[in-house]
């Protein structure tokens, strides 16, 4: 069985997704299209280098049942996943390379590296994934996805907390359909990237005075 993976700047139709969620949501059937989700594009203004600063981005917590490849659909209190389809990798993965990527594009900081990389830094941000789904609310309707997620920023020097940041982004997908529905999970995973990356910004730059 051959793999593709879709960019979702380009996203193709898959013969496997057509109407209501009911039809989406048969998960015995093994992937067959890969889902990427790209990282924040640089702003289209140029803006001023951030200051001299090299942050690591953690390896995400993600809650129980997110911690997969396979795309996570909430029905009230019931948790499953796309039929035919997932991402290219963990969440945790897809996450942490969302936020290294979109961070770096910002300019915001002279370096962004993920922790594992070992790279020398000053700061870590420590990363909690708490929502990364589609919902449905009524069979029939396109969903909305809910993308969540908390960050810890430590200054490794002496191990302190610095800041406890917090990040949400709500999109609808346009239809009951992946190619929709992937489309919404990018919007929003975005959306939260940047939220994050000028909060610690700002939060760094507050510490830079105080010392």
């Amino acid at each position: 069985m051959r793999w593709a993976i879709h960019r979702l700047a380009a996203v193709c139709g898959l013969a496997v997704l057509a109407g209501c969620a009911g039809a989406l949501l048969e998960t015995d059937l093994a992937p067959r299209a890969l889902y990427v989700i790209a990282s924040a594009p640089a702003p289209k203004a140029p803006v001023a280098a951030g200051p001299l600063i090299d942050l690591s981005i953690g390896r995400p917590d993600v809650a129980p049942g997110l911690d997969t490849n396979r795309i996570a659909v909430l029905q009230g209190r019931r948790l499953d996943y796309y039929r035919a389809s997932a991402w290219n990798g963990t969440l945790s993965e897809v996450v942490q390379t969302l936020l290294v990527q979109s961070m770096e594009n910002q300019n915001l900081f002279r370096s962004v590296a993920p922790e594992q990389a070992r790279v020398s830094g000053d700061y870590v941000l420590d990363v909690e994934v708490r929502d990364f789904q589609a919902e449905y609310d009524r069979d029939g309707a396109a969903p909305t996805v809910r993308v969540k997620m908390i960050g810890r920023l430590i200054r490794i020097a002496d191990r302190k907390l610095l800041a406890s940041l917090a990040a949400e982004s709500v999109q609808p997908a346009d239809a009951d359909r992946m190619h929709a529905v992937a489309a919404a999970f990018e919007s929003a995973a975005q959306q939260v990237a940047l939220e994050l990356a000028h909060e610690i910004s700002g939060a760094i730059g507050a510490d830079a005075v105080e010392r």
